[in-house]
């Protein structure tokens, strides 16, 4: 797995091409969202439409990442998810705690959206 990331209009975006298997890459990139969120970025944009496989470690990072712009009381959407891994977001109900966009235009106007109503 590899990833890119940046920062466009207060918002981490992070592109991931590669199978999310839950190896020390994984452990690289949930260290630099607990970085980005500590320097008060508080939303985060996870395109992983280069991603293919992942197995339940993989999913772990994803909700542990859910779960620390969550406690900062910002937002976190996952964008881009091919088809086999939206059947594992079903099969797994993850789809129901994690938002979920088919592209980084609507994930960008879902976090949009959210600011201006707080």
């Amino acid at each position: 797995m590899e990833y890119t990331h940046y920062i466009y209009d207060d918002i981490l975006m992070i592109s991931v091409k590669g199978d999310l298997l839950g190896g020390s890459d994984e452990m690289d990139l949930l260290k630099l969202v607990e970085n980005y969120s500590s320097m008060e970025i508080t939303n985060c944009i996870l395109d992983i439409e280069g991603v293919k496989h992942m197995n339940s470690t993989g999913l772990s990072y994803l909700i542990r990442m859910h779960n620390k712009f969550n406690e900062i009381e910002g937002n976190f959407v996952i964008a881009h998810p091919s088809y086999h891994v939206q059947k594992l977001f079903s099969i797994t109900k993850l789809k129901l705690i994690c938002n979920i966009a088919e592209s980084k235009e609507l994930a960008f106007e879902f976090i949009h959206s959210k600011n201006k109503k707080d």
